[in-house]
């Protein structure tokens, strides 16, 4: 799985000169030959990005940051990265390197982690959890945390500000109201989805007016259950097709908050903490909630029939900025999904979606707008991470300017 990972900045630099490791552990010593026995296939692997020096340098900086987190933590690995302790061992390890500029070598022992935890991912050699090697990508990412401009002024709220800001958002009413009609399960078809019977109820409770398309013979005979139909209601053929629903669904789905068996729809085990009388449990996933529910909107935009990329990175940028004191304004956006200039179909095609798409989620409380797009204090939380979880999971995905060109 290839990642846009840089090579590191201050090759040939300050850290030309790395101390030797110190006398080590058993476990250490033992954590040290690993790395050495990968030194042939890492510096092939290293060729795309630089030669065989600066690969050979990226080994032994990755042996004293391992030295480094078992000095702290009396705990090492060679083939996973713990995250908790993923900052002071590096902290530790710059100092030692570079103590007049520490920043500088911080920064170089993260491109070069980065680099070595993509080594064993992509290699089969890393021995964490898929989710424990896109949380080390997602910290690790210099996009991440330097070059997408993430705001550092996130907005301060109390636990209970934001208890009180996250009972009124529509988005989070809509979550709990299906988890309400879900009550102890529902069933599901082979393929994971809701009976069409239960699309009706479903949609419902999360403000949609839909059905499931009858699946008899024949017609009903005339007049028969067209008192009970809603003329405003739309027919679907699977829970997918109705908007709000599916999104909700499948980031229940994502935080374990709805588990789905082989012939029923049940709550998961995250699901007892939405309504948690524990404040901190309550809080968590919700959070948790936004952000799976804000990355998919990037990642899967627009209409699920429609052709082209489903990832938005026009879609991107309005979050983010919309997150920080720049926001883009309403006549901007369309201005750059009016373009017709040559060469401007794919920045047009995603500044379209992000149009509609920001209108559905302003409708669930996600996006003010009035002359620009901004993000509500208790939302601008789960932007970061939302984002950040998108570059972990998107190739070459980077939030893209909202013009054209």
């Amino acid at each position: 799985m290839s990642r846009k990972t840089k090579k590191p900045k201050t090759r040939g630099g300050h850290l030309k000169a790395v101390p030797s490791a110190p006398r080590m552990p058993l476990q250490l010593v033992l954590n040290h030959r690993v790395v050495d026995s990968f030194t042939p296939d890492f510096v092939r692997w290293y060729e795309r990005f630089s030669d065989a020096e600066d690969a050979l340098q990226c080994l032994h900086i990755v042996k004293l940051f391992i030295s480094a987190s078992h000095a702290i933590s009396e705990e090492s690995s060679a083939t996973w990265f713990d995250p908790d302790s993923l900052d002071d061992a590096a902290l530790a390890l710059a100092s030692t390197l570079d103590e007049a500029d520490s920043d500088e070598a911080l920064v170089a022992i993260f491109d070069y982690l980065h680099l070595y935890a993509e080594f064993l991912f992509e290699t089969g050699r890393w021995s964490g959890t898929e989710e424990d090697y896109f949380v080390l990508h997602m910290l690790l990412t210099e996009e991440a945390s330097g070059e997408l401009g993430l705001p550092d002024d996130i907005p301060e709220l109390s636990d209970e500000e934001q208890d009180r800001a996250f009972q009124e958002l529509p988005v989070l009413q809509l979550t709990g109201r299906l988890l309400e009609w879900l009550g102890a399960g529902k069933d599901v078809t082979s393929t994971g989805v809701l009976r069409l019977k239960d699309i009706e109820g479903a949609a419902g409770a999360v403000g949609v007016k839909a059905r499931g398309k009858k699946t008899g013979k024949g017609p009903l005979p005339e007049g028969e259950g067209a008192a009970e139909a809603d003329p405003e209601s739309f027919e679907v053929g699977s829970m997918h097709e109705v908007p709000v629903l599916r999104e909700i669904w499948a980031a229940l789905v994502d935080i374990d908050g709805l588990s789905i068996g082989s012939t029923r729809a049940a709550p998961g085990a995250a699901a007892e903490s939405w309504d948690s009388p524990d404040l901190d449990s309550r809080l968590q996933i919700r959070r948790e909630f936004l952000t799976v529910f804000l990355a998919s909107a990037v990642m899967d935009s627009g209409d699920m029939w429609e052709e082209g990329p489903r990832d938005n990175a026009t879609l991107a940028r309005v979050l983010l900025r919309g997150a920080t004191g720049e926001p883009v304004s309403v006549d901007e956006l369309k201005s750059a999904a009016a373009n017709e200039s040559v060469g401007s179909a794919l920045p047009t095609f995603e500044a379209i979606r992000a149009l509609r798409e920001l209108a559905t989620l302003a409708d669930l409380g996600l996006v003010d707008v009035d002359t620009h797009y901004t993000v509500p204090p208790a939302v601008i939380q789960c932007v970061i991470p939302a984002l950040a979880l998108v570059l972990a999971m998107e190739d070459n995905f980077e939030p893209g300017p909202v013009h054209p060109g």
